[in-house]
């Protein structure tokens, strides 16, 4: 059994700031399920959108994230977030993270937003960020980073310890931790999950294979309420090539002129979006690239970058073109095949944006968590925007840590007649059709009848794996694709309870856009 103070699950940008936040007098434990750096930080190329200079203003980034969101987001949680975007800036600075543009007139423009706020370290950004700040995270002496470890449920006073709650409402004590095959018992006096999205549940994903919606799942399960998981964003420009599924085309790419164009060469965005063209917001040009490839029975479309030259790309692109490279793509001689892929998951656990949820003692921070910032629709580059602030703001919040808790008998994990998996095909097949199932049927453009059919396949799924979790030792593959059928069935129930289209939810039954905007809010046992 192993106590620390506060307890973090997860190693991006989010659970790193939040631990490199805390005070170096508490004991803090990072769980990183991969080897770091790791994380959707690690990969994101674009930036983050700050306000840094003086012909921008908060009011401004605050009118292109409302815009974006499509009436769903929380004006006042949007606003908390964004005009903290210089302190996160400056204490990055202090980390040793200088980002270009930083008042200095060369961010970058994306799609939505009205002003090139987009500060940046090339189109690498985020390996820059989690490089650095898994760097000194390992230098603190007060921070004890533990990779390969997987958090398999989180412990409660009211299934452990209901003395523990300490009044009304329940309390989280700590998590299970599936480390090196051995389940272990970790208490702390303060729990942050941050554990990213779940980008695994579709075919086609920007995202790493460890992004199986781990945090979001765990606390389903523990009886918070998840908000908006409907909303799943799908960036318009993933590389289409079968040995690079995974490799994210920037969108700061389209701010410097990129033209997306179908396989005869013609710019087709002038026919869904003629004013905005290719800096439409991410959902309606992962709609029209989709609704393009359908028409056009193709199964990419491509990205024309060749008017920008080697020069340029080399220098202000470096990772896009070394990738596109490796795939023996030139891009200043030919365009890119891309496709739309899921991206960022806009809904998530509901929180404050410190961290704070419905049980005492668990914070959810960065994308496992839902704000309100985002809406319907996250404005790009506000993901790291409000990753990097709710760990610095969760971190403020902490003042207590296992010190202050009372001692409570809290049971190590029972295996009972737990027997090893003797056939991974299983789990294996399960998976594969899963994202099958989501990518099929709650895709870019659903219906009722897709969307139905879907819940139907992802119960039975859910059904065998979870006898399978019952039954079987535990593994990652087999407890992932548990938290991935959670996760996917709250995303089809949020999709079948929405009756409009808005934002990254479109739904030909119900096309139009609903005059009052509401959330989708799902609770076990409740919904």
């Amino acid at each position: 059994m192993r106590r620390c103070d506060v307890l973090v699950i997860g190693s991006g940008m989010a659970g790193l700031m939040c631990a490199l936040s805390l005070p170096e007098k508490m004991k803090v434990t990072v769980l990183s399920k991969t080897p770091l750096p790791a994380g959707s930080t690690y990969h994101a190329q674009g930036g983050i959108a700050a306000v840094s200079s003086e012909e921008d203003s908060v009011e401004m980034h605050l009118a292109d994230t409302v815009r974006a969101g499509a009436g769903l987001v929380d004006r006042n949680a949007a606003m908390e977030i964004i005009k903290r975007g210089k302190p996160l800036i400056d204490a990055l600075k202090s980390y040793g993270i200088p980002l270009a543009g930083a008042g200095s007139g060369t961010a970058v423009l994306e799609g939505g937003h009205s002003f090139r706020r987009v500060l940046h370290y090339y189109d690498r950004t985020g390996r820059f960020i989690s490089r650095r700040l898994a760097q000194i995270c390992r230098a603190r002496g007060n921070i004890t980073i533990i990779e390969r470890a997987f958090a398999i449920n989180l412990i409660t006073a009211s299934r452990m310890a209901p003395e523990a709650a300490s009044g009304p409402g329940d309390r989280c004590l700590g998590a299970y931790v599936l480390l090196e095959g051995v389940v272990e018992t970790f208490l702390a006096g303060e729990t942050v999950i941050a554990t990213g999205g779940a980008g695994k549940a579709y075919r086609y994903t920007s995202n790493d294979d460890s992004t199986t919606g781990d945090g979001i799942a765990m606390a389903y399960r523990a009886g918070l309420p998840v908000r908006n998981m409907e909303f799943y964003q799908f960036h318009p420009t993933c590389l289409f090539h079968p040995d690079y599924r995974n490799f994210l085309i920037t969108e700061s790419l389209r701010g410097d002129g990129a033209r997306l164009v179908d396989h005869e060469g013609r710019r087709f965005m002038e026919m869904y979006d003629p004013e905005r063209m290719e800096l439409a917001p991410r959902d309606v040009v992962a709609r029209a690239i989709d609704s393009h490839m359908k028409n056009s029975g193709m199964d990419h479309v491509y990205l024309d970058a060749t008017a920008l030259g080697e020069d340029f790309l080399r220098s202000h692109f470096p990772e896009v073109t070394c990738g596109v490279l490796r795939a023996g793509i030139v891009p200043w001689e030919t365009p890119i095949p891309v496709v739309p892929a899921a991206h960022y998951c806009v809904g998530g656990v509901v929180a404050e944006v410190d961290g704070t949820t419905a049980m005492k003692g668990l914070r959810v921070i960065g994308e496992a968590a839902s704000t309100g910032l985002h809406g319907a629709n996250r404005l790009g580059s506000n993901s790291l925007l409000e990753a990097g602030v709710m760990g610095m703001e969760a971190a403020k919040s902490i003042h207590g840590g296992i010190a202050g808790q009372p001692e409570v008998p809290v049971r190590g994990w029972f295996y009972g007649r737990a027997r090893p998996l003797q056939e991974s095909v299983l789990v294996d097949h399960s998976w594969a059709s899963l994202r099958s199932v989501m990518w099929d049927y709650v895709g870019i453009v659903r219906t009722d009848k897709r969307l139905r059919r879907a819940l139907r396949l992802l119960e039975v799924l859910s059904e065998e794996t979870e006898e399978d979790y019952w039954n079987l030792l535990p593994s990652v593959e087999l407890l992932e694709l548990r938290n991935l059928c959670t996760v996917s069935t709250l995303m089809t129930k949020s999709a079948l309870r929405r009756r409009e289209s808005r934002g990254l939810h479109y739904l030909l039954d119900c096309p139009d856009t609903s005059p009052t905007p509401r959330d989708t809010v799902l609770r076990k046992g409740i919904s």
